[in-house]
């Protein structure tokens, strides 16, 4: 079957790995590529209220906290609560331990990651399944989206970190348009309720100077995910991705190209379309709207160029593209989908403060949100 064809591609690019996994577990570690003691880390809050305009959630209002090493454990916790005038209801809580950014190019024997994320969107979009969906059939409908993830990763050299996790999502659909597509699409394309676990698998390979607002380096990313969503079908699926960023210098220290690579793909069999890997919005293809592209493989690329402007200001020029199709036997170069992108950071101690503006032929999307999208 294709979905295991896939699995024994990921891997194998593990299997690869392996080898500097266990050199690296015999090394001595060197004091540079330590974790900091926990007393030598400095205890942070930071606050900010949130107030804000994007195209998809409208005005939006919130607030978000960052606390560090409060319990003396290098620990970090990140809390966002977010309202907005299109519907939005956002709740977000990440408890690291140790921190993402300490972490960074760190050996360490064990990290763990606790996640919720409640999102729930009043108007959420749906313009058909496929690269050639028509912006004019847009409906909209009730999401309501909840996960719970429990991750454990492991810095087995200053470059190399694996991680599994076991995540529960909740899906819930309703409000769909009477006579709309969603309406009568049958369960096994348009589910109303989904709740289900799933496993992944993570191998990272990363060369970046820092998680948050990197200057020089690359990463390499290998995911896979199983899960079955319908006992009842027997219904599973096989999610898979590949991610390839680098940053390099321009001129100065400062001044940072920024590229992003990505494919992925969700295989099995009844896979209902809240499943399906999206393209459009915040994090994708910023000139269109979110959802706006959506099926069972997908590829996408972002290219940014990211100056100073004055003290902790800077701006962003960037290009997105990206592209979706039925299964991976269809990819090809045809087709694709892009947008221009500018945009301002404000660069705090542990977050950025980020608005982008996408232009495409379709749409204008302004975003209001938080850190790099890579």
């Amino acid at each position: 079957m294709e979905n295991y064809r896939c699995l024994i591609t990921v891997l194998s690019i593990f299997l690869l790995f392996f080898p500097p996994i266990i050199n690296a577990s015999e090394q001595t570690i060197p004091d540079n590529t330590a974790l900091p003691e926990a007393d030598s880390v400095e205890a942070k809050i930071e606050p900010l209220p949130i107030i804000s305009y994007d195209s998809n959630t409208g005005f939006g209002f919130g607030a978000k906290s960052f606390f560090l090493n409060l319990l003396n454990l290098r620990e970090s916790f990140d809390v966002i609560v977010f309202l907005s005038t299109k519907g939005e209801r956002w709740f977000h809580f990440v408890y690291s331990m140790p921190d993402f950014d300490l972490r960074q190019g760190k050996y360490y024997p064990l990290a763990v990651d606790l996640v919720f994320d409640y999102d729930k969107w009043i108007s959420y979009n749906f313009f058909g399944i496929g690269n050639e969906s028509e912006y004019g059939s847009k409906e909209t409908y009730i999401l309501e989206l909840t996960e719970i993830n429990c991750g454990f990763s492991r810095g087995f050299s200053p470059s190399l970190v694996g991680r599994f996790s076991i995540k529960y999502d909740r899906v819930v659909s309703l409000g769909f348009e009477s006579g709309g597509s969603l309406e009568t699409l049958p369960p096994s394309e348009n589910a109303p309720y989904l709740s289900f676990f799933s496993f992944n698998l993570n191998m990272t390979y990363d060369k970046r100077d820092s998680y948050l607002h990197p200057l020089k380096g690359m990463v390499a990313q290998a995911d896979i995910r199983w899960a079955r969503f319908d006992p009842d079908r027997q219904a599973e699926f096989l999610h898979w991705s590949l991610w390839y960023q680098f940053y390099q210098n321009l001129f100065s220290s400062t001044m940072v190209i920024a590229a992003r690579f990505g494919l992925s793909s969700i295989e099995g069999n009844s896979i209902p379309q809240q499943l399906l890997i999206p393209l459009g919005g915040n994090q994708t293809l910023r000139g269109f709207e979110q959802g706006r592209f959506i099926d069972h493989t997908a590829a996408l690329t972002n290219l940014e160029l990211r100056f100073p402007i004055i003290g902790r200001l800077g701006g962003l020029l960037g290009l997105d593209g990206g592209r979706v199709w039925s299964s991976t036997k269809k990819l090809s170069f045809d087709g694709w989908r892009s947008n221009f992108v500018t945009g301002l950071r404000y660069f705090f101690d542990t977050y950025i403060v980020r608005i982008d503006v996408g232009f495409s032929k379709e749409s204008v999307g302004i975003y209001f949100n938080f850190n790099h999208i890579f």
